[in-house]
Protein backbone atom coordinates (compact mmCIF):
# COMPACT_ATOMS: atom_id res chain seq x y z
CA UNK A 1 0.00 0.00 0.00
CA UNK A 2 1.68 3.39 -0.73
CA UNK A 3 -0.13 7.52 -0.81
CA UNK A 4 0.65 9.06 -3.71
CA UNK A 5 0.57 12.27 -3.75
CA UNK A 6 -2.74 13.77 -6.42
CA UNK A 7 -0.77 17.08 -7.26
CA UNK A 8 2.46 15.06 -8.71
CA UNK A 9 3.37 11.17 -8.63
CA UNK A 10 0.09 10.17 -8.22
CA UNK A 11 -1.97 12.52 -10.82
CA UNK A 12 -3.39 9.65 -12.41
CA UNK A 13 -5.71 9.22 -9.02
CA UNK A 14 -7.16 12.76 -8.82
CA UNK A 15 -10.43 12.43 -10.22
CA UNK A 16 -10.74 9.27 -8.05
CA UNK A 17 -9.73 10.71 -4.99
CA UNK A 18 -11.94 14.00 -5.41
CA UNK A 19 -15.08 11.82 -6.57
CA UNK A 20 -14.70 10.01 -3.50
CA UNK A 21 -14.38 13.03 -1.15
CA UNK A 22 -17.66 14.18 -2.90
CA UNK A 23 -19.32 11.03 -1.97
CA UNK A 24 -17.75 10.24 1.36
CA UNK A 25 -18.48 13.79 3.49
CA UNK A 26 -21.04 15.99 3.79
CA UNK A 27 -21.36 19.18 2.37
CA UNK A 28 -21.00 21.22 5.60
CA UNK A 29 -17.97 19.48 6.35
CA UNK A 30 -16.26 19.99 3.39
CA UNK A 31 -13.69 22.46 1.88
CA UNK A 32 -13.58 23.73 -1.23
CA UNK A 33 -11.20 21.74 -3.58
CA UNK A 34 -9.48 24.82 -5.14
CA UNK A 35 -8.82 26.05 -1.39
CA UNK A 36 -6.94 22.27 -0.48
CA UNK A 37 -5.01 22.24 -3.74
CA UNK A 38 -4.08 25.96 -2.58
CA UNK A 39 -2.66 24.82 0.86
CA UNK A 40 -0.96 21.96 -0.94
CA UNK A 41 1.05 24.40 -3.58
CA UNK A 42 1.89 26.41 0.34
CA UNK A 43 3.05 23.07 2.14
CA UNK A 44 -0.04 23.22 4.34
CA UNK A 45 -1.65 20.36 2.86
CA UNK A 46 -1.35 16.93 1.21
CA UNK A 47 -4.14 15.18 -1.15
CA UNK A 48 -3.02 12.00 -1.03
CA UNK A 49 -4.96 9.13 -2.78
CA UNK A 50 -4.73 6.06 -1.26
CA UNK A 51 -2.95 2.70 -4.21
CA UNK A 52 -2.32 -1.05 -3.84
CA UNK A 53 -0.73 -2.73 -6.89
CA UNK A 54 -1.67 0.63 -8.54
CA UNK A 55 -5.41 0.06 -7.78
CA UNK A 56 -7.13 3.25 -5.92
CA UNK A 57 -8.09 2.05 -2.43
CA UNK A 58 -9.17 5.34 -0.62
CA UNK A 59 -8.09 8.94 0.32
CA UNK A 60 -6.34 10.93 2.71
CA UNK A 61 -5.99 14.39 2.90
CA UNK A 62 -3.25 15.49 5.78
CA UNK A 63 -3.37 19.22 6.73
CA UNK A 64 0.21 19.91 7.34
CA UNK A 65 1.91 22.33 9.87
CA UNK A 66 5.57 22.24 11.34
CA UNK A 67 5.49 19.72 13.95
CA UNK A 68 1.57 18.82 13.99
CA UNK A 69 -0.59 17.56 11.24
CA UNK A 70 -4.53 16.82 11.10
CA UNK A 71 -6.22 14.13 9.51
CA UNK A 72 -8.79 16.75 7.66
CA UNK A 73 -10.26 13.88 5.53
CA UNK A 74 -10.26 9.92 5.26
CA UNK A 75 -11.85 7.19 3.26
CA UNK A 76 -11.65 3.88 1.67
CA UNK A 77 -13.42 3.54 -1.57
CA UNK A 78 -16.71 1.59 -1.46
CA UNK A 79 -15.51 -1.18 -2.92
CA UNK A 80 -12.24 -1.50 -1.00
CA UNK A 81 -14.52 -1.17 2.08
CA UNK A 82 -14.54 -3.98 5.23
CA UNK A 83 -10.72 -5.12 3.59
CA UNK A 84 -8.27 -4.63 6.36
CA UNK A 85 -7.21 -1.33 3.63
CA UNK A 86 -8.67 1.44 6.49
CA UNK A 87 -6.69 -0.12 9.43
CA UNK A 88 -3.52 -0.41 7.04
CA UNK A 89 -3.70 2.83 5.98
CA UNK A 90 -4.63 4.48 9.54
CA UNK A 91 -1.30 2.15 11.06
CA UNK A 92 0.48 3.88 7.99
CA UNK A 93 -0.35 7.14 8.35
CA UNK A 94 0.53 7.05 12.43
CA UNK A 95 3.82 5.91 10.83
CA UNK A 96 4.24 8.67 8.36
CA UNK A 97 3.97 11.19 11.35
CA UNK A 98 5.84 9.49 13.89
CA UNK A 99 7.23 12.20 15.90
CA UNK A 100 5.30 15.03 14.95
CA UNK A 101 1.61 15.62 17.01
CA UNK A 102 -1.27 13.60 14.73
CA UNK A 103 -4.62 14.98 15.42
CA UNK A 104 -7.67 13.07 13.97
CA UNK A 105 -11.42 14.81 13.82
CA UNK A 106 -14.41 12.36 14.13
CA UNK A 107 -17.39 13.16 15.33
CA UNK A 108 -18.67 13.22 18.21
CA UNK A 109 -20.78 10.44 19.86
CA UNK A 110 -24.06 11.19 19.54
CA UNK A 111 -26.94 8.81 20.31
CA UNK A 112 -29.64 11.30 18.79
CA UNK A 113 -28.01 11.49 15.16
CA UNK A 114 -29.24 9.90 11.85
CA UNK A 115 -26.07 8.79 11.41
CA UNK A 116 -25.14 7.57 15.20
CA UNK A 117 -24.71 3.67 14.02
CA UNK A 118 -21.68 5.16 11.72
CA UNK A 119 -20.18 7.56 14.22
CA UNK A 120 -20.16 4.82 17.22
CA UNK A 121 -18.33 2.42 14.33
CA UNK A 122 -15.62 4.89 13.25
CA UNK A 123 -14.48 5.45 16.41
CA UNK A 124 -14.72 2.17 17.66
CA UNK A 125 -12.72 1.53 14.25
CA UNK A 126 -9.61 4.63 15.48
CA UNK A 127 -9.64 3.49 19.18
CA UNK A 128 -8.91 -0.26 17.55
CA UNK A 129 -6.28 1.33 15.15
CA UNK A 130 -4.30 2.91 17.54
CA UNK A 131 -5.93 6.17 18.13
CA UNK A 132 -7.01 7.40 21.82
CA UNK A 133 -9.10 9.34 23.41
CA UNK A 134 -8.02 13.06 24.17
CA UNK A 135 -11.37 13.90 26.14
CA UNK A 136 -11.18 16.99 23.99
CA UNK A 137 -14.96 18.02 21.65
CA UNK A 138 -14.90 21.02 19.16
CA UNK A 139 -17.18 22.56 16.91
CA UNK A 140 -15.72 23.25 13.91
CA UNK A 141 -17.54 23.27 10.61
CA UNK A 142 -20.77 23.84 12.28
CA UNK A 143 -19.80 20.26 12.92
CA UNK A 144 -19.27 18.48 16.71
CA UNK A 145 -15.59 16.70 16.50
CA UNK A 146 -13.97 14.33 19.19
CA UNK A 147 -10.34 14.77 18.87
CA UNK A 148 -8.11 11.70 18.91
CA UNK A 149 -4.17 11.55 18.42
CA UNK A 150 -2.23 8.45 18.74
CA UNK A 151 -1.01 9.11 22.29
CA UNK A 152 -3.87 10.51 23.67
CA UNK A 153 -2.74 13.87 24.21
CA UNK A 154 -3.77 17.29 23.00
CA UNK A 155 -4.53 20.72 24.46
CA UNK A 156 -7.15 22.54 23.07
CA UNK A 157 -4.50 25.11 21.88
CA UNK A 158 -2.51 23.50 20.05
CA UNK A 159 -5.37 22.51 17.55
CA UNK A 160 -6.05 25.95 17.15
CA UNK A 161 -2.59 27.28 17.08
CA UNK A 162 -2.55 24.46 14.11
CA UNK A 163 -5.60 25.50 12.48
CA UNK A 164 -4.36 29.14 12.29
CA UNK A 165 -1.05 28.67 11.01
CA UNK A 166 -3.03 26.66 8.53
CA UNK A 167 -5.30 28.77 7.37
CA UNK A 168 -4.19 31.97 8.85
CA UNK A 169 -6.83 34.38 10.81
CA UNK A 170 -9.06 34.46 7.91
CA UNK A 171 -9.78 30.91 7.80
CA UNK A 172 -9.49 30.29 11.44
CA UNK A 173 -12.34 33.02 11.32
CA UNK A 174 -14.13 31.39 8.34
CA UNK A 175 -14.23 27.72 10.51
CA UNK A 176 -14.16 29.40 14.11
CA UNK A 177 -13.19 26.37 16.22
CA UNK A 178 -15.16 26.19 20.00
CA UNK A 179 -14.48 24.13 22.46
CA UNK A 180 -16.51 21.99 23.92
CA UNK A 181 -17.29 20.25 27.22
CA UNK A 182 -18.01 16.68 26.68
Amino acid sequence: MEFLDILTDGKKYKDQVYALYEEAFPAEEKKPLKMMEELAGQGKMELLGITEDGEFVGLAMNMLSGKAALLDYFAVAPDKRSGGYGSRAVRMLQERFAGKKYIFEIEKQDPKADNARDRKRRKEFYLRNGLKETGIFANVYHTDFELLTPDGSLDFQEYVDLLKDILGEEGLDMIRPVLLSE
